[in-house]
């Protein structure tokens, strides 16, 4: 019988070394090709922080809230600003405003203004149709006014950016169109429209009833 005795494993040889790696290295770089080109595989230098909005992006949406908020308040309170009397002394008037084009229409004009507390400053062009009656002496006169003068142009309003909120700093409307109501069509007014009325003058009696139907 013959015997075999256990064979005893060899050590590798600097080529097969160096073989096997080459191999290794060939597979690695073959994989990452692969992986590359699948759809929707990304590493992590590709991923952008697309989530964080820049502080110009932040004010122009807040501007555009607060321009919003304009329109449709105007358009919510018409009915009750068109009862409502209006004082400025010695007068009584009514006013409401209207913004025809709604709140796509806005033109914002944004400019930096290089300051770290303020750093934007924006004018809101807008177009605006504004009522008024005419201004009366007497208060009782001014609620049964029902006439109202209609003037149709520019809002321009300007802001500043503070603490991340905007504030008006003022505000200019400029007349383009003024119209007259009559009978159910608005008629275009050239030249100076009469703004004060000529109210007659009321007994004691009078203007106690006025003031009582103004009231209640």
């Amino acid at each position: 019988m013959r015997l075999t005795g256990d064979v005893l494993p060899t050590e590798p040889s600097m080529s097969q070394i160096l073989v096997v790696g080459l191999v290794a290295v060939l597979l690695a770089g073959s994989c990452a090709t692969r992986r590359a080109a699948l759809p929707g595989t990304h590493t992590e230098e590709d991923i952008e922080p697309a989530s964080i909005l820049s502080e110009r992006s932040r004010a122009l949406d807040a501007l555009d809230r607060v321009v919003e908020e304009q329109i449709t308040t105007a358009e919510d309170r018409r009915l009750e600003d068109e009862s409502r009397i209006r004082s400025t002394p010695p007068y009584f008037y009514k006013r409401f405003e209207l913004y025809p084009a709604g709140v796509d229409e806005p033109e914002i004009r944004l400019k930096e203004t290089g300051s770290s507390l303020r750093p934007y400053e924006a004018d809101v062009a807008v177009q605006k149709a504004r009522f008024t009656t005419k201004h009366h002496t007497s208060r009782s006169a001014c609620a049964r006014d029902k006439e109202f003068i209609r003037d149709i142009g520019t809002q321009t309003d300007t802001y500043v950016y503070e603490n991340r909120q905007w504030n008006l700093l003022h505000s200019l409307f400029e007349v383009e169109k003024t119209s007259v109501l009559r009978g159910d069509a608005w008629v275009d007014v050239t030249g100076k429209v009469e703004r004060i009325a000529q109210d007659r003058a009321e007994s004691f009696f009078g203007r106690v009833g006025g003031f009582f139907r103004t009231v209640f």
